[in-house]
């Protein structure tokens, strides 16, 4: 009789990246698709590296600053607005470690200190991404209601708040809450 292989506590690299990716791809696929087919067919490409450029500058905005814009200092405002759900549907989100937990009970993505100092600066970064397009997003769909194309316009905004003002809020909703249980412990 073969021995019993006892299961890996830890799932590898290779497989959280694929769990992650795939609701990284998906919402990335269903957002930029009708962005390029908007910007492609209507606008200017000057506008557009314009556009890109005043995004671009959401990276020089340093992660301090972050704090001043951010929604508040509770997680109930968050809830009220439904951003659980945003983290049900996102990379590293519910649905994800649900998915990795049926193949490796013991597995959570934050389990130390060091883990937790990762995951804030993680979300500054993503942060940082979701601000970048949805100021591309938002000029976007500016011009399209400059020009009158009022359903790319409506498109364009319910994309921009579904793919970047939830993500953005998620971000910050993550750090209220590893804020809120550092407190717990002390």
């Amino acid at each position: 009789m073969p021995p019993i292989r006892k299961q890996a506590a830890v799932p590898s690299p290779a497989l959280l990246a694929f769990y992650n990716a795939v609701p990284n791809v998906f919402w990335s696929v269903l957002s930029f698709t009708p962005l390029c087919v908007f910007c492609y067919q209507h606008i200017a490409r000057p506008w557009i590296y314009g556009f890109l450029a005043v995004s671009l500058l959401a990276y020089a905005v340093p992660a301090s600053s972050f704090r001043y814009w951010q929604l508040s200092a509770t997680l109930t405002a968050y809830r009220k607005l439904g951003v659980p759900l945003a983290n049900h549907l996102a990379q590293h989100g519910d649905l994800v470690n649900k998915l990795v937990r049926r193949q490796y009970p013991q597995y959570r993505h934050v389990r130390t200190h060091t883990s937790v100092a990762a995951l804030v600066r993680t979300t500054y970064h993503q942060e940082r991404f979701h601000v970048a397009m949805f100021l591309f997003f938002l000029l976007s769909a500016i011009y399209a209601a400059i020009y009158r194309y009022w359903g790319w316009m409506l498109l364009l905004t319910l994309l921009n708040t579904v793919y970047n003002l939830y993500p953005i809020w998620l971000q910050q909703y993550i750090r209220v809450r590893l804020t809120s249980r550092s407190s717990n412990f002390n």
